[in-house]
């Protein structure tokens, strides 16, 4: 009974999470056309009220608009909660970006190519540049986290030599040449080549840690074997 519960529980969540998630995307798709067919009539419209417009709204594009937010504002939530409660991933990091990118590119589009007259539409493509920025922004912050999420491995580091000393580089290559060379670890003040008291060589070596030229487990086997030879 337990086991029946547990995946009659299962598959309501996959429903949910694939409704809500199929509702999102739709709600976004509702608001891009929508805002693509204002934008083919000049980029503003409206109805009703005593300062109405010469140019109306194309029919049922403002209840596109206005259902698709709100619509997707909501069942994003939903999502949200459902991936949480039953601990899968999910991609509501992602919607977000895609809503400000997606609109973006509509600005992009309308604005290098107008509706009406020739040249650009330099308001538009301001408003996509800004579009961007708001859309990329939290996706490249996002993205080292969804790295290690999916392949449980932090992400390649940037190459870090010229920032680090002189020096410093030989040094990490002569303590994994010299590991790999023998199985040990150099003793203290022999890591340069040159006589270095134990602070020092603790030091260089801690830099080195965090610099990311060795690993925890080389750090703490360097980091022992200095203190022993320097004891």
């Amino acid at each position: 009974m337990q086991r029946e519960q547990t995946i009659g529980g299962t598959f309501r969540g996959g429903v949910a999470i694939f409704l809500s998630l199929a509702g999102v995307t739709t709600g976004m798709t509702l608001l891009f056309l929508g805002m693509r067919a204002v934008m083919d009539i000049g980029g503003a419209c409206a109805e009703g009220g005593p300062y109405v417009p010469v140019r109306p709204c194309p029919n049922g594009v403002p209840a596109l608009i206005v259902g698709g937010l709100w619509g997707g504002v909501i069942l994003a939530f939903v999502y949200a909660w459902q991936t949480s409660k039953h601990d899968v991933p999910g991609f509501a990091w992602a919607l977000w970006p895609a809503l400000f990118l997606s609109l973006g590119w509509n600005f992009l589009a309308y604005g290098l190519d107008p509706p009406f007259g020739e040249g650009f539409a330099w308001g538009w493509l301001v408003c996509a540049v800004v579009f961007f920025l708001m859309g990329g922004g939290p996706l490249l912050i996002a993205l080292p986290a969804v790295w290690r999420a999916m392949t449980g491995r932090e992400p390649p580091p940037r190459p870090r030599e010229a920032l680090r000393p002189p020096g410093v580089t030989a040094v990490a290559s002569r303590i994994r040449g010299t590991r790999a060379a023998s199985g040990t670890w150099p003793a203290a003040g022999t890591a340069s080549g040159q006589p270095d008291d134990l602070v020092s060589a603790l030091e260089r070596l801690s830099y080195l840690h965090r610099t990311g030229a060795i690993d925890d487990a080389e750090y703490e086997a360097a980091k022992t074997r200095l203190l022993e030879g320097g004891s």
